[in-house]
């Protein structure tokens, strides 16, 4: 598919790894698959890898193809316009969470993921919204009831359940603020 110069530049403007890795691969070939998300570029939480695109303003559609194994996989293509702006979806991406809020987080809670209640290394926690940002947008950082410390493996966990629920297209974050995902300790 043939695109303007300006979407073009644009697109090219995005050198993030990840999301420049989905664009690259998309500008040459029309789409990729979750398949060649993980062979070719050894990401395993492809929906992850679409959404850092789609956090840059992209139109990223999804779609079903066969795998090489005859198996249902997804498949990702830029959407028309390949740009949108709109509150949850910015073309700088959303703002990394600082490592001060990860501190008042510790402080608060102590050095534990709050999914599986264990406890492990700060370096190894990961800062996590409680209602996704897809669906609740920034949170004021200075509200550390807004975030939470998980794991890898937890917050990769979550990421998933968030992403097949009905709500991911809804985008209602009262229905979020019930989920034991936001509020596990509920």
């Amino acid at each position: 598919m043939k695109y303007p110069q300006d979407t073009i530049d644009k697109l090219n403007a995005i050198t993030d790894k990840r999301p420049a890795t989905v664009i690259q691969h998309i500008l040459k070939y029309g789409f990729i698959t979750t398949e060649e998300l993980k062979n070719k570029y050894g990401y395993e939480h492809a929906p992850r890898a679409a959404r850092d695109v789609r956090e840059r303003g992209v139109n990223l559609v999804t779609y079903g193809v066969k795998g090489s194994d005859g198996r249902n996989i997804v498949a990702y293509k830029f959407g028309d316009p390949v740009f949108v702006e709109d509150k949850l979806s910015k073309v700088g991406g959303r703002t990394a969470l600082s490592q001060a809020l990860k501190k008042s987080l510790v402080d608060k809670y102590g050095s534990v993921c709050f999914i599986y209640l264990q406890p492990m290394e700060k370096r190894l926690l990961q800062v996590d919204h409680r209602i996704p940002y897809e669906i609740g947008g920034e949170q004021d950082e200075n509200n550390i009831d807004c975030f939470m410390l998980l794991s890898p493996s937890a917050n990769r966990a979550k990421s998933w359940t968030c992403e097949h629920c009905p709500n991911w297209v809804r985008k209602d974050p009262a229905m979020c603020e019930k989920c034991i995902w936001a509020h596990p300790e509920e």
